[in-house]
């Protein structure tokens, strides 16, 4: 298990330099550190899932964030 776990993160760890690489090259910074950003948080996450880790769900602070927005939208 530890050897898969190795292995998606040295390979994602590697496609991602190479693509930001890649863009800074191009002088698209902000994509780089979006990308990067992006990219670093789904090594984070895959890597959980991989070990077998129960992740909460994302829905509750999703729609803590987003429910007052669509009542003001509602209300006018």
């Amino acid at each position: 298990m530890s050897a898969y776990l190795v292995v998606y993160v040295v390979l994602g760890a590697i496609w991602t330099i190479a693509r930001m690489r890649t863009l800074l090259g191009k002088q698209k910074g902000r994509e780089a550190a979006v990308y990067g950003a992006t990219m670093g948080i789904s090594l984070v996450i895959g890597s959980l899932l991989l070990v077998r880790m129960t992740l909460p769900s994302f829905v509750l602070p999703v729609q803590r964030l987003l429910e007052p927005i669509g009542q003001f939208l509602l209300r006018h």
